[in-house]
């Protein structure tokens, strides 16, 4: 083979690659001010849950496993937040916040162990065990965890990648302030 066609072929497999290989970023095409897509899994008791299935409440929509060091690091500040927030009431008329976890995991026994050592049972615990090959993941464009969603009443987008401090922030200014002015 000539130094040229091996070139050529080189060159066209470069640029078949790029166009057709390209992978996605985390969370591509999920951004504020779209509606979120639907999540439809089963809970730790097999019972399937919509994440549609939420109205009027803020919604953090939270992906990650149980062994994924940082996602459980940050447990302990989402379970404050949920105590201090999961009865508030928000300037847009949302009665309450939840946490919607989705779990990345594979095995069943380890996730709901999970859940217990990490006190985050009162959260919305889904999951499918197919790891990073389940839908939700897959819908999400889900590529690294932890990776979270912040959904108003409507299920509509308003932060994406929201880091705890900034969730305590951003919960903080959602909240029906109390005070009436003229």
């Amino acid at each position: 083979m000539n130094r040229i066609a091996f070139i050529s072929i080189i060159l066209v497999l470069t640029i078949a690659g790029n166009a057709f290989g390209q992978k996605k970023a985390n969370l591509e095409g999920i951004v504020e001010g779209i509606t979120a897509p639907d999540i439809i899994l089963p809970d730790v008791n097999g019972d399937t849950i919509r994440l549609s299935d939420i109205n009027d409440k803020i919604v953090l929509v939270n992906f990650w496993a149980s062994w994924c060091a940082p996602c459980r690091k940050k447990a302990p500040v989402l379970v404050e937040l949920y105590q201090e927030y999961k009865n508030a009431d928000f300037n847009d008329g949302e009665k309450g916040f939840v946490v919607f976890s989705v779990s990345l995991d594979r095995n069943e026994i380890v996730w709901k162990s999970s859940i217990a050592k990490d006190s985050i049972g009162d959260f919305i615990n889904v999951g499918d065990m197919m790891g990073w090959k389940s839908p939700a993941a897959r819908s999400y464009n889900i590529k690294s965890i932890p990776s979270t969603v912040l959904l108003d009443g409507n299920g509509d987008i308003i932060a994406v990648n929201i880091r705890p401090h900034e969730l305590k922030k951003k919960l903080k200014r959602l909240k029906k302030s109390g005070w009436l002015w003229f």
